[in-house]
């Protein structure tokens, strides 16, 4: 399969597969895709703000005709994979019970971002919600849910196309769900996969995560659309897999020499990764591998974790 572009907007994947990407796919900025067969519709993820969408709803009508979107798939619970919910209002959305109920939870509310910067005490953290909120248009949002869950590995059909549902949370978050289109040959890997850019471990186990990315490899695809970055083949899920292995390695000896979080981070050669897009993203990963080797053990909160991250990082 020839590559495929990565540019802003409608791509071809394969056959009755599109992906919408939203380079350079930084903080935010987080793909979709499209599976279409026959008269039917299905949408992975739905953009992060109402403009972005809103643009998603008129590709699918562009290459979907008269076919409806009747089935959502929100692959996690971060805003930039399912804010957009509610411009397919009325599909079934399904999410893992994990990330429906990490949804409901609403803790990073678009709505009021502005509020959260305000009281943000750290002043990357509140430098970067400032920014979000000028990047970000969340005018007239509201928040749709899923109206199903998938707690185990299932298949549903699209006018005659298998869509297998496989969740391999916790791992980016609590309740991580893979897309694949089995006969097309295509992943649809939601945050499991940061191509040409570093991971954001939020919860782990880093372990975990690993054993996902084996996983996708195991399905042999002949195309992975990642959540953030251009389409990703076998050989960028290697690299992937590869780079989370030695950040767990690290973290792990780090961890049994007694050295904090902080240390670990500082300590770290990331060798070729430092080339990745937010190379710093990596302190949250090891602070993933301190909590799965001692979970009694105090981790780095989101806003102690995201000043260290942003204070070596662009967006």
């Amino acid at each position: 399969m020839a590559a495929t572009p990565y540019t802003r907007g409608l791509n071809r994947i394969a056959d009755g597969c599109y992906a919408w990407f939203e380079p350079p796919g930084s903080w935010g900025l987080a793909n979709s895709g499209i599976v279409v067969s026959g008269d039917e519709v299905l949408v992975v993820d739905t953009q992060n703000d109402v403009p972005r969408a809103r643009g998603l709803r008129d590709a699918v009508r562009e290459v979907a005709g008269s076919g409806e979107v009747g089935t959502v798939v929100n692959t996690h619970a971060d805003g930039d994979h399912w804010f957009g919910n509610q411009f397919f209002d009325g599909a079934r959305i399904l999410a893992t019970a994990e990330a429906a109920a990490e949804m409901r939870e609403l803790t990073h509310d678009p709505r009021l971002i502005r509020k959260a910067a305000a009281a943000a005490e750290g002043r990357e953290l509140r430098d970067f919600l400032n920014w979000r909120a000028e990047m970000f248009d969340y005018t007239d949002w509201r928040p749709v849910f899923p109206t199903e869950t998938v707690t185990a590995k299932s298949s549903i059909t699209i006018s005659g196309t298998q869509v297998d549902l496989i969740p391999v949370g916790p791992a980016h978050t609590r309740g991580d769900v893979v897309v694949h289109v089995p006969e097309r040959g295509v992943v649809f890997a939601g945050d499991i996969v940061f191509q040409r850019s570093t991971p954001m471990v939020w919860t782990g186990p880093v372990s975990n995560y690993v054993a996902a990315c084996e996983m996708i490899l195991a399905l042999e695809p002949v195309a992975v659309v990642s959540g953030h970055g251009p389409v990703a083949g076998r050989s960028g899920i290697r690299e992937l897999c590869d780079y989370l292995t030695m950040v767990l390695e690290h973290a792990s000896k780090r961890f049994a020499a007694g050295d904090t979080q902080l240390e670990a981070f500082e300590s770290l050669d990331l060798g070729e990764y430092r080339l990745w897009a937010h190379s710093s993203r990596v302190f949250q990963a090891i602070n993933a591998v301190y909590s799965e080797l001692d979970p009694q053990r105090p981790a780095a909160s989101f806003a102690e974790s995201m000043e260290i991250v942003l204070a070596h990082d662009s967006y």
